[in-house]
């Protein structure tokens, strides 16, 4: 073994033994001094880090305990976003020896300002999971993929997924590879985003999911005041 191969292995298992500290300001120096950019005023709860080359995270950003980052060449996350528990971040590092992966994608998680993801999802990253500014992922087990299978050739492909800005994904979804949900757009429960859909400020329901309705009336489309919504009076 190389001393350049064992230094990324020991520089592996430091981030995974710091990821499963609690949330402190010296955990994030820690993760800083070890080569990633985690911002002072970031919270990172005990999680799971495991051969992710590189971490940033931004400002007042809150990742809670319970959650697995794992095979990914890149986590970003923008300021004020919110991920919480029990999800699965994974990617399968092979992609990224394929010409045919996108090279500024893949294995990237990429979240946006103001992003929330709720509980128990399971993203794919293999070619890149891209959320925009004030996205979510509500709800619970909603599927992300961003590689798939063609029997016909009987071939693994990768492409990026991408959640638009201000755009909604409700529970138990399935997000295809080389899907894009459009600008101010909603995945409704159960749907089955595959790639194509173009029409923002829309609606979209259904296996796979169509257009159901303008929404460009909705307050979720111009609310930026806070993350989360407010509980009905």
């Amino acid at each position: 073994m190389s001393a350049e191969v064992w230094l990324k292995k020991v520089k592996f298992l430091l981030v995974l033994l710091v990821g499963l500290l609690p949330a402190a300001p010296i955990k994030n120096r820690l993760l800083t001094m070890l080569g990633h950019q985690i911002h002072p005023t970031a919270k990172i709860d005990p999680i799971i880090l495991y051969k992710v080359l590189r971490i940033e995270i931004g400002a007042r950003t809150h990742i809670w305990s319970g959650n697995l980052f794992k095979n990914l060449r890149g986590i970003r996350i923008g300021a004020d976003g919110t991920m919480m528990r029990w999800n699965r971040v994974t990617a399968i590092p092979s992609f990224r020896r394929t010409g045919g992966a996108d090279p500024e994608t893949v294995g990237i998680l990429s979240l946006g300002d103001q992003v929330l993801v709720t509980k128990g999802h399971a993203l794919d990253c293999s070619g890149g999971f891209i959320m925009a500014d004030w996205s979510a992922i509500a709800g619970r087990e909603t599927l992300v993929y961003s590689h798939s299978y063609d029997p016909s050739t009987h071939e693994l492909a990768c492409a990026p997924t991408r959640i638009g800005v201000n755009a909604f994904i409700a529970a138990r979804t399935t997000v295809a590879a080389g899907a894009t949900l459009p600008d101010r757009s909603v995945l409704a429960m159960g749907g089955v985003l595959m790639p194509g859909a173009t029409k923002t400020d829309t609606l979209y329901g259904g296996v796979p999911a169509k257009p159901v309705r303008d929404i460009s009336d909705w307050k979720m489309m111009s609310d930026r005041t806070v993350q989360r919504p407010p509980i009905q009076a």
